[in-house]
């Protein structure tokens, strides 16, 4: 087994490409969650999902999305409904 040992500049280089690509992919998400509101009320839901009302509520009593109620108020915290939606995404096929 052959072992390769980088220069130091090439390790340096390594490291910075991947730091770049680290703030690449997570740089905006971390942007919005730190100056976005953490909770959501129906209407932004709405506003942010393009869903209905109807399916917002078929979605609660499926136990499908988190959300925090007292008394008619309803809230849902954002980080946890963008998990969601990451969740769901659906991938294209590559040929």
């Amino acid at each position: 087994m052959t072992a390769y040992i980088a220069t130091h500049d090439e390790l340096e280089k390594a490291i910075e490409k991947a730091l770049a690509k680290v703030v690449e992919d997570r740089l905006p998400e971390l942007i919005q969650e730190a100056t976005s509101k953490p909770w959501l009320n129906t209407s932004e839901l709405i506003e942010l999902t393009g869903w209905s009302s109807r399916t917002i509520q078929n979605m609660r009593d499926r136990n499908e999305i988190p959300f925090s109620q007292h008394g008619r108020k309803i809230l849902y915290p954002r980080v946890e409904i963008m998990r969601f939606i990451r969740s769901i995404e659906v991938t294209p096929r590559t040929k």
